[in-house]
This record gives C-alpha cells, sequence and structure tokens, in this order.
C-alpha cells in the first residue's frame, strides 16, 4: 500500500464514503462493496490509498449518476485535504 496511514484515517474515510451511498441507499453501499471485493481484493477504507478503484466501482454501478456520489465524497473530506492520504485522494478522485 502506498501510504501507511493510521486506522483513524481510513475509519473516517470509509465513514465518508459510507454516509454517501447510504444517501442513495442501503443497497447502493453493499453494491459497492461487493463490487471492490470482488474486483480489486479491497474495501472501502483500502480506496484511500487506491482512488481510482473506487472511483471506477462508482462508475460501472451509477453511470453518470457517480457525479453525484463523487461530489458529496470530496465535499465531506474537504476538510481533511491538508492531510497527505487524503489530499492525493482527493487529487485522483477529481480527475
Amino acid at each position: 500500500m502506498p501510504y501507511k496511514e493510521s486506522l483513524t484515517k481510513k475509519e473516517l474515510f470509509s465513514a465518508v464514503v459510507e454516509d454517501a451511498l447510504n444517501e442513495i441507499g442501503t443497497p447502493a453501499l453493499e453494491m459497492v462493496r461487493s463490487r471492490l471485493v470482488q474486483e480489486y481484493h479491497c474495501s472501502i477504507a483500502d480506496c484511500l490509498g487506491y482512488p481510482e478503484y473506487l472511483k471506477k466501482v462508482l462508475n460501472q454501478i451509477f453511470g453518470y449518476a457517480d457525479m453525484v456520489i463523487i461530489e458529496r465524497i470530496k465535499e465531506s473530506l474537504a476538510q481533511f485535504s491538508s492531510e497527505q492520504p487524503v489530499h492525493e485522494f482527493l487529487l485522483v478522485f477529481s480527475k
């Protein structure tokens, strides 16, 4: 893994992503979790170090509607953007 982030940062990151997905509905969260495990053998928390995985899965599941989820995640993480793993995640996630 490219980053050695603390468990607390990963937990915060997971909570933000899960909240954004739960706004759509519980099945959305479960679909994303399942696809991440199937395709990348990782969890939502692992996507802090691999943002491209989450971005691809969101696009595969939601198509253009992924922009709403991506914006929600970016807004929620903005206050933590000065922290290196979050900053790197946001750079990749914004492309």
